[in-house]
């Protein structure tokens, strides 16, 4: 091989690792900048801003851990979860994203999506890739939580 194409592939090589790196830096800012959120436990789960009446198509009963089991939350068009206080339900677990997952009213179904959580959001035991349409029944696993869609 001539030198300039050694050259070329090794600029190439470089460019990937610093791509790489800047990736992995960047992937690590965005997990610590969430803002810190007070560790007090949930004992009973409620809407932010209300859900009006008429919209409530849906509920989550959380079933596990067992300080919150029996808690109901009824969902309106969209439902947030994670440990940031601006989440619809917010859940003091260390394996929960500050920004986990959503159930939002769509087409005339509910559909769970993972957003981006780092250790996943699995609904009958099964990890989301892509949005999935709940039945009533349909279990819902984020960190140590289980929450029975009705």
């Amino acid at each position: 091989m001539s030198d300039a194409v050694l050259t070329l592939l090794k600029f190439g090589l470089m460019l990937v690792l610093y791509g790489f790196f800047g990736w992995v830096l960047w992937s690590g800012y965005n997990q610590l900048r969430g803002a810190p959120v007070a560790a007090a436990p949930v004992t009973a789960p409620q809407p932010r801003f209300g859900t009006p009446a008429k919209t409530a198509r849906g509920q989550v009963t959380i079933l596990e851990p067992e300080a919150l089991a029996g808690a109901v939350m009824t969902i309106g068009d969209e439902l947030t979860i994670g440990r940031a206080a601006a989440c619809t339900l917010t859940l003091d677990d260390t394996y929960v994203s500050q920004q986990h997952a959503s159930i939002v009213w769509r087409d005339r179904q509910y559909l769970a999506t993972d957003i981006g959580s780092t250790n996943g959001t699995f609904v009958n035991r099964e990890r989301l890739v892509s949005p999935v349409v709940l039945r009533p029944g349909d279990r819902v696993q984020i960190g140590s939580t289980v929450l029975e869609f009705s």
